[in-house]
């Protein structure tokens, strides 16, 4: 999703981090009940869930940024990218890594409902901080680059849950942020004596079917008025760093430059015929060579193998 000054979002989760487990219980429960959400059924879905009413409004929050779950006048709906992600034909209890790293995706790509989030990932370089640095470059860049006035302690408080989301070690500071899922995949480290780290590595271990989801989404958002043509092209260096606002699957998946081209490549072979590596007038580009994928199509046919595998 591309970034849009006048569509921005922060510190709508209530300052508590996605816990293991929430996405799961949001969906099997809006399946069952469409408007448990709605304020007036606010004491329903503290007793369904078992979470507090904060609690309950961060659920919320968090399955709309994934776009897991939509709502459309407090009613909410599993999305056909909800079923295929949460549903029991996919990954429900978060067993494959590979879903940990979607859901990231989902979140940091997300420049509309959490654009604090898709910020660091997008556009924050810092390899080493600490939280009041990254606090004070978030502040330049909404006020200097967005042109917005937003507070102090929202922005603060985007900070502050993100780190307590990423960090494997922050994440066991307290009760309140003991399971963060996202925390497992070492994207923001404590930096001992400094305060955090987020490196670019070659992260040898990425599952390439989140490269291909997020290039699938990528490409059809890109493509715009031209993503039903047979062929679209993004510049590998714009996957990278980003470009005009858009995501960048490097610099989200935080993978430095032969990291993003080994794991292209591992995943060219992984999903032969879909993409090709060109030099065009100087510039390395990356071709996909058929039709945008549903999301949810990717996720089907990734999880059909992975469960028939695991038989």
């Amino acid at each position: 999703m591309k970034l849009n000054k006048n569509k921005t979002a922060f510190g709508r989760h209530e300052t508590f981090p996605l816990r293991y487990g929430w996405l799961t219980k949001g969906v099997e429960v809006i399946g069952k009940q469409k408007g448990i959400f709605q304020e007036r059924e606010h004491e329903t879905a503290m007793t369904e869930l078992g979470l507090g009413r904060n609690m309950v409004n961060a659920l919320h929050y968090w399955l709309h940024v994934t776009g897991l779950a939509t709502f459309v006048g407090g009613d909410g709906s599993v999305s056909p990218l909800g079923k295929a992600l949460l549903g029991k034909e996919g990954d429900p209890y978060l067993e494959d890594e590979a879903t940990l790293w979607i859901v990231h995706w989902l979140i940091a790509s997300n420049a509309e409902w959490a654009t604090g989030f898709f910020w660091f990932f997008n556009h924050y370089s810092a390899p080493r901080f600490r939280d009041k640095d990254a606090l004070q470059a978030l502040e330049d860049f909404v006020a200097q680059e967005l042109g917005l006035k937003r507070a102090h302690t929202t922005l603060k408080s985007d900070i502050s849950t993100l780190l307590r989301m990423y960090s494997p070690v922050a994440s066991r500071g307290g009760e309140e942020h003991l399971d963060s899922p996202l925390a497992s995949l070492q994207l923001v480290n404590i930096d001992e004596g400094y305060g955090y780290n987020s490196l670019r590595t070659s992260r040898p271990f990425l599952p390439t079917v989140a490269m291909h989801f997020a290039l699938q989404q990528r490409f059809a958002e890109h493509a715009g008025k031209h993503q039903n043509a047979k062929e679209a092209a993004i510049p590998v260096r714009d996957l990278l760093y980003g470009g005009s606002g858009w995501a960048a699957p490097g610099a989200i998946f935080r993978l430095n430059e032969d990291g993003l081209m080994t794991c292209l490549h591992q995943m060219m072979e992984d999903y032969p015929r879909m993409y090709e590596l060109r030099d065009t007038a100087g510039v390395n580009q990356l071709y996909r060579l058929t039709p945008p994928q549903r999301p949810e199509t990717v996720l089907a046919n990734y999880y059909q193998h992975y469960k028939g595998e695991a038989a």
